[in-house]
């Protein structure tokens, strides 16, 4: 089975929704144990460029901020109903959702 890993970044008022509603798909399944999800805080920074409407910051202005780095692992099946969870509980305008192959040993 091919085995994927997701890892997105949220201000911190959406931590809680997001993981909320990954864990109610049973994402990060690793055995006999479900909802196996990390999340720690990163810094980040971004520039919202014209035609932008951001969620923190202004057209133009570097913004630096503490944000959560959600990661878990889940099946390919479950890719679309992840991804589409984020979105759904994500308040961002453009969402940085990263899926990367896994070669578990």
């Amino acid at each position: 089975m091919k085995l994927y890993k997701v890892e997105t970044f949220v201000p911190s008022e959406a931590l809680e929704p997001v993981k909320d509603a990954l864990e109610q798909l049973g994402v990060g399944r690793i055995g006999n144990y479900d909802c196996c999800l990390s999340w720690y805080k990163v810094n980040s920074s971004w520039r919202p460029l014209q035609g932008a409407t951001p969620y923190l910051g202004e057209v133009g202005k570097l913004e630096i901020a503490t944000e959560y780095k959600i990661e878990f692992r889940c099946t390919k099946k479950d890719l679309k109903k992840v991804v589409q969870a984020i979105r759904d509980n994500h308040p961002f305008e453009e969402i940085g959702i990263n899926v990367i192959e896994l070669h578990v040993v």
